[in-house]
């Protein structure tokens, strides 16, 4: 017999099966017990009414006036039948009805359980060994590959108070074996010229790059209107205006990466966006064109060394500041 050792199906068939069939058979073997039985007893004949009248022990006076010489007799009483007769009819009908209807509805569960028996999937034979696995190979696990991640491409030309911006804030790029990290702080460059003074930036850019070339930049650029015609060293205590802070994450292949030997240099069209209090970013609308340069300026340490660079806006160039702490590069391998 073929079974199916690890599906409940055929269990709960079985289960059935052994509670319908022993039901079945008692349900039988009632019929054939009750099968000859007779009938309930029949009622006691009623009594025959008493006569009305005096009686008269040996005088047939009476019975002369009541029915003279000619007068027809009274009709035949009719016998009632024997009590073999009243056997010989049967039980009650109901009982027996009842009991075959249960007979039929415990035959009926006991052939639904046989059929899910039979039509169940294709079983294996108790016993038989279980199908061989599919061999393996013997040959040494892969060398584990970093994924490309899936970076989100940003708007060429967003319009101002578009939403959706802001991203890619937090990510950045899997390293691998060689990729490279860096971070660069810089000192001021006018991004605009007004009819009186100008609008200042300050940036700071950090990049990551991937072993294939994968490669991820954010800008932050606090802005301040000044009233002269170039950027101060420290626009606060020349009494520039705060305009706020400028934001920008661009993803390749938008960014452009080329590597010489240690050094970087990026180039890409960076949409800004900013960050109002209370309400998801949104871009200001400006897009700027920058190409940024970093390579390392001294011995590296544990994998990392101080960093040297400059950004620059058309003709505007900004030089990275002279802080070992805030610009810095670090290459993997």
């Amino acid at each position: 017999m073929l079974l199916r050792m690890d599906s409940p199906a055929p269990l709960a068939a079985w289960v059935v099966l052994g509670a319908a069939l022993p039901a079945l058979a008692a349900v039988v073997a009632g019929l054939l017990l009750t099968r000859g039985r007779g009938g309930p007893p029949p009622p006691p004949a009623a009594p025959a009414p008493p006569r009305s009248g005096p009686r008269w022990a040996v005088d047939d006076l009476p019975g002369f006036l009541e029915a003279p010489p000619g007068t027809p007799g009274p009709p035949p009483r009719a016998a009632a039948p024997p009590p073999a007769a009243l056997a010989s009819a049967g039980p009650d009908p109901a009982p027996r009805t009842l009991a075959v209807l249960v007979a039929a509805g415990l035959a009926l569960v006991a052939v639904l359980a046989g059929v899910a028996l039979g039509t169940d999937a294709p079983e294996r034979a108790v016993g038989a060994p279980p199908p061989a696995s599919a061999p393996t190979s013997s040959a040494p696990p892969a060398a584990p590959t970093t994924a490309r991640p899936e970076l989100p491409p940003v708007p060429d030309d967003p319009l101002p108070g578009e939403r959706g911006a802001g991203l890619l804030a937090t990510r950045s790029v899997p390293l691998g074996r060689d990729g490279v990290t860096a971070r660069l702080a810089l000192g001021g460059l006018v991004l605009e010229q007004r009819a009186v003074g100008v609008t200042v930036g300050y940036p700071s850019v950090s990049v990551s790059v991937g072993t294939d070339g994968t490669a991820l930049a954010h800008l932050r650029l606090p802005t301040w209107n000044c009233l002269g015609t170039t950027a101060p060293a420290d626009p606060r205590a020349a009494g520039c205006a705060p305009t706020g802070t400028e934001y920008a994450d661009l993803p390749s292949p938008a960014l452009r990466v080329t590597r010489d030997g240690d050094g970087l240099r990026l180039t890409g069209r960076f949409p800004t966006y900013a960050r109002p209090s209370g309400t998801p970013p949104a871009y200001t609308g400006r897009v700027y064109d920058l190409t940024v340069t970093v390579a390392p300026t001294g011995p590296a340490e544990d994998g990392e060394a101080p960093a040297g660079g400059a950004l620059f806006l058309g003709t505007a160039r900004a030089e990275a500041l002279p802080d070992p702490l805030l610009s810095r590069i670090r290459v993997a391998g």
